[in-house]
């Protein structure tokens, strides 16, 4: 799974819906990992939610679609600015 998605599988007794935590994401994206400091561990910023309703899902990804997929992203942050840089 790449970063900024969400992901919903059917399982036998309920769903379990996976998506990036952007703290994580964040976190891993400014650890250090020069020779001169300890190299700070990544962290999977995957994380697992399980719901016994489709009801249940529903309502996570209604608040947490804004927080684990952002509007601006790595690639939209750069297409931004190339197009203010074309004007």
């Amino acid at each position: 799974m790449g970063y900024s998605c969400i992901r919903i599988e059917r399982e036998r007794d309920g769903y379990e819906v996976r998506c990036t935590d952007p703290a994580i994401q964040k976190q891993n994206e400014s650890r250090k990992t020069g020779s001169d400091s300890p190299c700070e561990p990544w962290k999977d910023p995957e994380v697992e939610f399980y719901f016994d309703t489709k009801e249940q899902v529903l309502k996570f990804l209604t608040s947490a679609m804004d927080i684990a997929l952002p509007a601006d992203t790595y690639t939209s942050t750069f297409d931004k600015l190339a197009k203010e840089a074309m004007k």
